[in-house]
């Protein structure tokens, strides 16, 4: 079965069903997973979609070094899904502020052997010391293999030393040699490497740094999913389920 995974503070919760629904909209996956901080969502959801309430979590204290006003402990809650899915062998991690605009099923089919996750790679940081640097806002988690002992390395980094981007960096800096690159489609910003194919998934993230023109295209497929219902959302994830 295929997973995916989203998870916000309550301030997000809109992005997120927005980004839900857009990728529901345009893969067959199966189960779409939504980690709160509240026992309920705030709207009523499809079957499709489970929420799980981990305002209790104890994996990433309230005054470490990384989670702030910038950063929560829901945005690092992606380093440890290889603990809240004991018993998946992969998901597809999204941030809130994507938006799938075409077919992007074969995600799930990116080849993970020997890696510990999936990621379209960035232009600029570390490929000038000669490493690899990815974006982890549409990620597959290759959980299996994470159990190994480098999940565990990666939130005690995460939770002993500050980050500027806490557990992408976290993940790239463990990870190396074992990082599998997902074809650029599926996460199109301004600082991820371009693609020659149309764009799967937009990430919004840093907005500023798109140029306006391009910028304005790419929000009204955004509005687009945002004000589709879910009977249209469920009715279009039927031809690709099929």
């Amino acid at each position: 079965m295929k997973h995916a995974v989203y998870t916000g503070t309550r301030n997000i919760y809109g992005d997120m069903e927005t980004a839900a629904k857009s990728l529901i909209a345009n893969s067959d996956v199966d189960v779409v997973h939504f980690l709160i901080e509240d026992a309920e969502f705030s709207s009523q959801l499809p079957g499709i979609i489970e929420c799980r309430d981990v305002s209790d979590q104890d994996l990433f204290p309230y005054d470490g070094p990384n989670v702030k006003s910038r950063f929560t402990y829901m945005a690092l809650m992606r380093a440890a899904l290889f603990r809240v899915f004991p018993d998946l062998d992969k998901v597809l991690s999204l941030d809130c502020d994507t938006v799938a605009v075409r077919d992007c099923s074969a995600a799930w089919n990116v080849d993970l052997d020997g890696c510990y996750f999936a990621a379209v790679q960035e232009k600029w940081p570390l490929r000038r010391r000669g490493l690899q640097y990815c974006n982890v806002g549409v990620t597959l988690m290759n959980l299996d293999m994470l159990r190994d002992g480098k999940g565990d390395e990666i939130i005690a980094l995460i939770n002993s030393h500050g980050y500027g981007w806490p557990e992408q960096d976290a993940m790239n800096y463990l990870c190396q040699g074992r990082i599998a690159e997902m074809p650029a489609y599926y996460n199109a910003t301004p600082w991820t490497v371009g693609s020659t194919e149309p764009d799967r998934i937009i990430h919004f993230a840093a907005e500023k740094s798109w140029p306006t023109e391009i910028l304005a295209e790419k929000k009204r497929h955004e509005r687009f999913y945002r004000e589709m219902t879910w009977e249209e959302v469920i009715e279009r994830h039927a031809k690709w389920a099929r």
